[in-house]
């Protein structure tokens, strides 16, 4: 998740930054149901305001609608008032507020908008039928997210690896911070501190600092900064500054995928559960939101989402896949605790 984002648009690309690969992605299958009913709240939205009125929206969700579906058609009510010449702005104080509810009743979706102008208000509804948003009957997998955090803590965590442990079978858990290397020993089940390695940097860091552990090249890397030594042996573990171009950078700060129109972190793994080309992504709020991450496939050029997504308590800041591309490391960060989180991220199936 990016904290650039917050325009949500339909989605028309695909990109997968240190990638390749660029191709025209529709919606997925079950992503075009609501448009006739977009379109007419739109119309009805447009007809009690004042041509390029400046208006605030607010999406309220009371159906059993996922979390993507009430994010395309918050998308698309976006898009469509935009195309009519209002200006979308987040105050309310020069324009009017619009607040839409989602709810449904045993035959259809309603879509209700109460225009606030003042102490004016006026009501718009229109309804689409629930067949309408069936999902075609489709011969894929269905894909299943897990999550397993791994740890948690006040302080900013950039990314995180487990190491082999000693002969008593222990393991080492190393905690990437903006400031440290930080290497916890399992003790009876429950992980204790070990060691710490200090990282040195003559500049200051970005704002939104990224930093990466390759486990296969023993080392750490920051902007500008790479640490490198035996993981299993802490001590032997030395940072020193190192020149980094762009693309070191562009490395630091991982893989993209633009879904409805934003850039939201993406992980590329191999082949899981038959689907030889599935991506990982997060969704496409802001950094102050909650968050999930949700399964794509990539085949014929095309891109299509799989399975439902998998709901966080705040924003997904960093996505790694794994060594054996069958999982992700994830940063996120809990709004509720306040805390980061670090977890794995991994994928089942049923056919």
């Amino acid at each position: 998740m990016r904290a650039a984002r917050r325009l949500l648009l339909l989605p028309t690309l695909l990109l997968l930054t240190n990638s390749s690969i660029a191709v025209a992605a529709p919606v997925p299958q079950d992503a075009h149901w609501w448009d006739s009913a977009v379109d007419s709240l739109g119309s009805k939205i447009a007809g009690d305001l004042m041509p390029r009125a400046a208006i605030s929206l607010t999406v309220k969700n009371l159906s059993s609608l996922d979390s993507a579906a009430v994010a395309g058609i918050r998308a698309a009510l976006e898009i469509n008032l935009q195309h009519r010449g209002f200006a979308l702005s987040r105050s309310t104080a020069s324009g009017a507020a619009i607040d839409v509810t989602l709810s449904e009743n045993m035959q259809d979706y309603v879509l209700a908008a109460v225009i606030h102008r003042g102490d004016e208000e006026q009501v718009a509804i229109v309804s689409v039928a629930r067949f309408a948003a069936a999902p075609a009957a489709t011969s894929e997998p269905a894909i299943f997210l897990q999550r397993q955090i791994i740890w948690q803590q006040p302080g900013k965590i950039l990314d995180f690896a487990a190491v082999a442990g000693d002969a008593n079978g222990g393991f080492a858990l190393v905690i990437l911070e903006p400031e440290r290397l930080a290497f916890y020993k399992s003790a009876s089940s429950q992980s204790q501190p070990d060691r710490a390695v200090t990282i040195a940097h003559a500049k200051p860091w970005p704002r939104d600092v990224r930093g990466k552990i390759d486990l296969e090249a023993q080392s750490a890397t920051l902007p500008g900064v790479q640490c490198s030594g035996r993981f299993d042996h802490p001590e032997t573990i030395q940072c020193s500054e190192t020149a980094q171009d762009k693309s070191g950078l562009a490395q630091l700060a991982g893989a993209t995928v633009q879904i409805s129109g934003q850039d939201v972190e993406a992980v590329r793994l191999g082949s899981v559960c038959g689907v030889n080309s599935l991506l990982l992504a997060s969704g496409t709020g802001d950094w102050t939101q909650p968050d999930s991450i949700r399964a794509y496939t990539l085949a014929d050029q095309q891109l299509a989402a799989l399975g439902k997504p998998l709901d966080y308590a705040g924003p997904v800041l960093v996505l790694w896949p794994s060594s054996d591309r069958q999982s992700a490391r994830v940063i996120s960060r809990n709004l509720l605790t306040g805390t980061y989180e670090a977890s794995i991220v991994s994928v089942s199936c049923n056919r």
